[in-house]
């Protein structure tokens, strides 16, 4: 989280162990293929990083505001140090198990901006955005969160205009579009800044639809309480959901989730709910309903909803993850007005 907020991008990452005898031939390739690189080591590995990295620099470790770091070092800070060697620049972090983490020195990337698309699979955005990369000279990395919703980053190269390219990117795209590294910050932001609520009716997610929106500050503006319903007999007696409808039809179905809605909406007294409902496996799958099969629905006070029957592949947790998210791109998709950029 720290390295993605200072670089606005997650970058590449390794992994060695401080005990590989190619720990200085593997950090000296780093540093030749990378601009810039950040090191993240353990308390017990901050001195063998410290001693690696003044072979390769021909340097010295001296104690510094309390750091044992290279006499070169271009900053010091408790927890950090960072040092320049061919033009390169390397900062080290020295973590303590659930301490703080250091500043980060090196520089970021200044021409940089992030977005996301919403409703469009992964192939038709790079289709329709490749040729404003081009003419614009910005190169592009989308990554889908799920099918529908992409995370596009954007930066300018050399002879880069990437002011152009996002306005023309706005210009092709208006109301599919959103400024944003992720989705659930722009939802908690504008349903606060439109007063606006939002509840949540779970089963096969289990809270966490929930648990990713409250990681936002500033998300008991609008997040005021949610229901986590796993059984039948929660479904019915918190969410008012018809026993007919779970004997008809089960808890994995279009109507049960529709229930849910209404249920959550009654209770909560919310602008909009999200509700989720289905099969995350291993097993509890049937040749009707397999492993994977959750109805996500979204709906408001008006008594409007859509829901949508979605067939997920992966394990367990995978499932649930892609539920949430998918909740997240229906109520983005369902109400454009409310969140998407026109």
């Amino acid at each position: 989280r720290v390295y993605t907020a200072h670089f606005h991008e997650e970058g590449d990452t390794f992994f060695v162990a401080r005990n590989d005898t190619k720990l200085l031939f593997f950090l000296e390739e780093l540093i030749e293929r990378y601009e810039t690189l950040t090191i993240a080591t353990l308390d017990d590995g901050a001195s063998l990083i410290g001693k690696v990295l003044c072979t390769l620099t021909q340097d010295v470790l001296v104690l510094q505001s309390q750091v044992l770091a290279p006499s070169k070092s271009l900053h010091v800070a408790p927890g950090s140090y960072t040092l320049k060697h061919n033009e390169k620049h390397i900062n080290v972090l020295q973590i303590s198990l659930c301490g703080t983490i250091g500043p980060i020195f090196s520089p970021s990337i200044q021409e940089h901006s992030t977005f996301h698309l919403v409703g469009l699979d992964t192939q038709s955005c790079h289709l329709l955005l490749e040729p404003l990369a081009q003419t614009f000279d910005v190169s592009l990395h989308v990554s889908p969160w799920v099918e529908g919703l992409a995370r596009v980053e954007a930066k300018a190269q050399k002879y880069g205009q990437l002011e152009h390219f996002m306005k023309s990117t706005l210009s092709l795209f208006g109301g599919k579009f959103f400024l944003g590294n992720e989705p659930m910050s722009h939802i908690v932001k504008h349903l606060g800044a439109n007063k606006k609520r939002l509840t949540c009716a779970e089963s096969c997610t289990g809270g966490l639809i929930a648990s990713l929106l409250t990681k936002v500050p500033g998300a008991s503006r609008c997040i005021h309480g949610t229901l986590v319903t796993y059984s039948n007999g929660i479904k019915r007696a918190w969410l008012g959901v018809d026993e007919g409808i779970l004997n008809t039809y089960g808890a994995v179905s279009e109507a049960c989730v529709k229930d849910m809605l209404e249920g959550a909406l009654k209770a909560s007294k919310s602008h909009f709910a999200l509700a989720t409902s289905g099969i995350a496996g291993p097993d509890g799958g049937s040749e009707q309903k397999p492993v994977g099969t959750v109805f996500v629905g979204v709906g408001d006070n008006q008594g409007a909803h859509v829901i949508e029957r979605l067939l997920l592949h992966g394990d367990r947790e995978s499932i649930q993850t892609q539920s949430a998210y998918h909740a997240f791109r229906i109520l983005l998709q369902t109400y454009p007005q409310e969140f998407l950029t026109k």
